[in-house]
């Protein structure tokens, strides 16, 4: 096995690019004003400039743009242990979610800090976890109000959350205590946004500091009964878990993951969610055949367990909904080591920025690639398979995203529910904005005319 010398973790970010093509853009903000609503062209674009390999800078940030699945396979998979997800996501997500979350660690730390979430994302807990999901969606659905301007981001985030609650820390979610945990997602997202990183009244890093002590502070509250309890939920796992010399987990091991487990888990299927409503209501012929298939899956009922595998179509256009919007609009790594990709030296310390949306709509792997079509990931045509790495929603390599079946399982359940339901539609000329950060949806949270069947 390599070994890695984790000094690495102390040096300052290397910013000697010059003999990379490329540009870095606007003072202070590079190219972040472009990637906002942008992002497809601005890759595009740069790639016919300055091809799979150019220099850039996101906020303060410089470092090298890599375009193109061969590089994702590389970086990902990361044989050669060179390419850190630690330094990559330091800046921007450590100061929110400790240093102990998945993508806070590295190699053997990060093999042995994913090892708490393994329990429950095994096929055992899953089932109860559908057990758990059901009625929490049918009675936040039944109490939306489709009469009134119908919004579905406020509403899918807000029964998603309740949802994450439940499943993840065994509490009702519902009431002010949902209300106030929103916000307080909310507040750590933009504060994600702040480019000035200061605790004083008016900045957004001092307001995502709030909300980072009020969650903090009510995950710690919760972890003597799930060390405790005999219970279902995603804590209760990750509380029982043991290191190999026996002993638990910390507390605050506990607390930096589940921190960032539901606020990953919520918000990215509600991202996926908001497009693959709004690529349902356009297309109604697709809509019907979803529910279509829940009705031969379990009569039109919510999905158990073992209904999942029954509704193919359902995942599908999940699966095509997070390649048109990956929920992860960048991944990070930085170089360990000189290294050479694409005929230029990359030196040590370099941050590397990769575009999962390049990967997904490469006309290369991908028919059409900006057009909505399920049917390209069946097995008939499996586009996703035409490169490893063409499809790159969920990450990839040792980091892949550990919840990425649950949110499939959230969603199928979701989309069949309210397809048994409601028909819906766009309003009439609709035209979207497709936002991307700090959070790909649309910026008008996508009006839907919903009609009962």
């Amino acid at each position: 096995m390599n070994t890695v010398n984790l000094d690495y973790v102390n040096h300052k970010n290397n910013t000697n690019l010059k003999h990379i093509p490329g540009e870095y853009g606007m003072p202070m903000l590079g190219v972040t004003g472009k990637i906002l609503t942008g992002q497809v062209e601005l890759a595009r674009s740069r790639y016919e400039k300055y091809g799979p390999v150019s220099r850039i800078q996101m906020a303060f940030d410089k470092g090298v743009l890599l375009l193109g699945p061969d590089f994702a396979q590389e970086t990902l998979l990361d044989s050669s242990r060179n390419y850190s997800a630690k330094m990559g996501y330091k800046w921007g997500l450590e100061p929110f979610f400790g240093s102990s979350y998945l993508l806070g660690n590295d190699f053997d730390e990060h093999k042995f800090q994913r090892r708490i979430m393994q329990t429950g994302f095994k096929n055992a807990a899953m089932r109860g976890y559908v057990d758990l999901m059901n009625p929490i969606l049918e009675a936040g659905i039944e109490k939306w109000d489709f009469e009134n301007d119908f919004r579905f981001f406020p509403n899918i985030k807000s029964l998603l959350l309740e949802m994450g609650m439940k499943v993840f820390f065994g509490v009702d979610g519902a009431s002010d205590l949902s209300r106030k945990l929103s916000q307080t997602f909310s507040d750590l997202l933009e504060g994600q946004m702040g480019l000035f990183r200061i605790e004083l009244p008016g900045f957004k890093f001092n307001k995502a500091m709030k909300a980072k002590k009020v969650l903090r502070d009510y995950i710690a509250s919760l972890i003597p009964a799930a060390r405790e309890e005999e219970r279902g939920d995603m804590l209760s796992f990750m509380a029982k878990e043991t290191k190999p010399d026996g002993s638990f987990f910390t507390d605050e091991e506990l607390i930096d993951h589940a921190t960032f487990l539901v606020f990953a888990a919520h918000d990215t299927t509600t991202s996926t969610l908001i497009h693959q409503m709004y690529y349902l209501a356009k297309d109604q012929q697709w809509q019907q055949r979803l529910r279509e298939e829940g009705k031969q899956a379990n009569g039109g009922h919510a999905l158990s367990y073992e209904d999942l595998s029954a509704v193919p179509l359902s995942e599908v256009c999940f699966e095509e909904s997070q390649r048109l919007h990956p929920s992860v609009a960048m991944m990070m790594r930085r170089t360990i080591k000189d290294c050479e990709l694409g005929g230029y030296h990359i030196p040590a310390n370099t941050l590397i920025f990769q575009m999962p949306i390049f990967n997904n709509r490469f006309d290369k792997y991908w028919t059409n690639p900006d057009s909505f079509d399920p049917e390209r990931f069946l097995p008939e045509r499996a586009e996703h398979k035409n490169h490893p790495f063409a499809y790159t929603a969920f990450g990839g390599g040792a980091h892949k995203c550990i919840g990425m079946h649950f949110a499939y399982i959230q969603a199928k359940l979701f989309t069949q529910l309210f397809l048994q339901r409601y028909k819906f539609s766009l309003p009439e000329n609709y035209e979207p904005v497709f936002l991307t950060i700090p959070l790909p949806k649309l910026q008008d949270n996508l009006p839907l005319i919903v009609e009962k069947i």
